[in-house]
C-alpha cells in the first residue's frame, strides 16, 4: 500500500501520523499478521535537512571569517554577525506568517540569504568609517551623515532585488509550490536586511565603532592554518 501527501502537508508530520495509527492499530491485527515500513521518506528529509543545517552553520561561519579579514576590525565585524541573525530570524516568523515550513527549499533560501543580507550591513559600515576618515568626526556624527546619504540607496537596492523574487511568488502549479516558498524566504529576509541596515546597524555602529583613522594600525596576523581551512572550505 503506497501513501501520498496532500497538497500543502507536512511530509513529516503525515509520516509521524502514519506510524502512530499502524502502532494503534497493530494491537487489533489478527494472530500472524503484521505490518512493515519498506520505504520512510523521512529518514532522507531528516537527513537532508541536517545537511543543509551543517551548511547553513558554515556559511555564517564564513561569511564571519570573510568580514573580519576585510575589514581587519572586530568591532566592524561584529555588527554584521549580529545584523546577520536579526535578519533570518525575521524571516522566520514572515515563513510562519505565509503558512509555510521549514523544509529543504526554505533552508536553501536561507543559506543563499546570508550572503546578501550582509551586503547592508556591510554597506554601512564601510560608509561610516570612510566618512570618519574623510572629515575627522566621531561615530554618532558619521553614522548621522552617512545615513542622510545612503538610506535610499539601500532602499534602491533592496526594491531592485525584491523585484526579482517577487514574480516568481505568482508561479502555478506543483512546480510553483515550490519556487513560491523561495522566493519569499528570499525577498522577506532582503527586505528585512533592509530594515535592520536602516536601524539596527547604524545603531550599533555608533555604539562600537571607534575613530582610529590617522592612528598607528595593529597589523592582524592571521594564522595560516584558519586561511587554509577557509580556501578548503569555499573549495
Amino acid at each position: 500500500m503506497v501513501l501520498k501527501q496532500n497538497y500543502g502537508s507536512n511530509a513529516n508530520d503525515v509520516i509521524k501520523d502514519v506510524k502512530a495509527k499502524l502502532a494503534e492499530m497493530k494491537g487489533n491485527f489478527p494472530p500472524g499478521v503484521d505490518y512493515k515500513i519498506s520505504y520512510d521518506v523521512s529518514q532522507f528529509l531528516d537527513a537532508s535537512i541536517e545537511q543543509v543545517m551543517h551548511t547553513l552553520r558554515d556559511a555564517f561561519i564564513l561569511v564571519a571569517i570573510v568580514v573580519f579579514i576585510f575589514l581587519g576590525d572586530w568591532r566592524s565585524t561584529l555588527i554584521p554577525i549580529i545584523a546577520v541573525p536579526v535578519s533570518l530570524i525575521g524571516t522566520f516568523f514572515v515563513i510562519q506568517w505565509f503558512g509555510m515550513s521549514i523544509n529543504l527549499v526554505t533552508l536553501f533560501a536561507l543559506v543563499l540569504a546570508i550572503g546578501i543580507v550582509v551586503d547592508n550591513a556591510i554597506v554601512v559600515i564601510e560608509a561610516v568609517h570612510a566618512k570618519m576618515e574623510e572629515s575627522a568626526i566621531s561615530p554618532y556624527n558619521a553614522v548621522k551623515e552617512v545615513m542622510a546619504e545612503i538610506a535610499g540607496a539601500i532602499i534602491a537596492i533592496t526594491a531592485v532585488m525584491v523585484a526579482v523574487f517577487i514574480p516568481i511568488s505568482f508561479m502555478t502549479g506543483p512546480v510553483g509550490t515550490f519556487y513560491r516558498q523561495f522566493s519569499i524566504t528570499m525577498a522577506s529576509s532582503i527586505v528585512i536586511s533592509a530594515v535592520v541596515a536602516l536601524t539596527l546597524t547604524p545603531v550599533l555602529a555608533a555604539m562600537l565603532l571607534k575613530n582610529n583613522h590617522g592612528k598607528p594600525q595593529k597589523q592582524i596576523y592571521l594564522p595560516k592554518l584558519l586561511i587554509r581551512l577557509t580556501a578548503l572550505s569555499i573549495g
